[in-house]
C-alpha cells in the first residue's frame, strides 16, 4: 500500500485527490474508498491505497486509513515468533 495525504476534496462531485510520499497528484472518487465514508474524509487526512493506471493518469483504489491497513504476511510471521 501506497501512504499519502488529501489535497484536494470536490464533495459536489464525488472525489478529489491526494499527494502521495513522492508528490505525485493522485485521483480518487468516493465509489473506491474502503472502510471510510466520503463525507468523513478532510483536506490534510492520511490515507493508504492502491494505485491503478487509469486512462487519465493514475487513481487511487482501496483507500483506506493507514491504522486500517491489514499486516503483511511478513509482519504476521514476525508477531508470532517475537511474542
Amino acid at each position: 500500500m501506497i501512504l499519502g495525504k488529501i489535497i484536494e476534496i470536490i464533495r459536489s462531485k464525488g472525489y478529489g485527490f491526494i499527494e502521495s510520499e513522492e508528490g505525485e497528484r493522485i485521483f480518487f472518487h468516493q465509489r473506491w474508498l474502503k472502510n471510510l465514508k466520503f463525507r468523513d474524509l478532510n483536506i490534510g487526512d492520511d490515507v493508504a491505497f492502491m494505485i491503478k493506471q487509469g486512462p487519465r493518469g493514475p487513481r487511487a483504489h482501496n483507500m483506506m486509513l493507514p491504522k486500517d491497513v491489514p499486516p503483511t504476511r511478513q509482519e504476521r510471521i514476525a508477531e508470532l515468533l517475537f511474542k
